[in-house]
């Protein structure tokens, strides 16, 4: 048996999940990677601008780092460019998102403004509304 041939056995001994988590962590550093040089923005300026150190940005760039969507999401606002994209068939929802001082109140109106669900934490008030709805032009 040569080498090859034990490297192609091994190969075929990985299940697949592992191979596609391996695949999608590649695929989400190298995105990220792109954009950066696209912008001609260093890993320094992501360091930066997620108050992390550079030594942590180039590790997530090896490709090995496991990405929670909150990291994905807020690499995304910083460079202002999707990462990864959900395919399928999924309804569009609006989100609005509200921090309220706990001496202040709020009322949803006009009336047009009718939300699916409209949820109120300690500080926060967040509405999801239709998809035929528009939050911002419709409120």
């Amino acid at each position: 048996m040569g080498k090859n041939t034990l490297l192609d056995e091994f190969k075929k001994s990985i299940p697949a999940d592992i191979k596609r988590e391996i695949d999608l962590s590649f695929a989400i550093s190298d995105r990220i990677y792109d954009i950066l040089k696209k912008q001609k923005k260093s890993q320094r300026y992501l360091a930066n601008a997620l108050g992390k150190s550079e030594s942590e940005i180039s590790k997530w760039l090896r490709g090995t780092h496991n990405f929670t969507t909150q990291t994905i999401a807020r690499i995304e606002a910083v460079l202002g460019e999707s990462i990864i994209e959900v395919t399928g068939k999924h309804k569009k929802t609006e989100y609005v998102y509200v921090n309220l001082r706990s001496d202040y109140s709020i009322s949803l109106q006009p009336a047009k403004c009718e939300a699916n669900e409209v949820s109120i934490g300690y500080n926060w008030i967040s509405a999801r509304f239709n998809e035929s709805k528009n939050a911002l032009s419709d409120c």
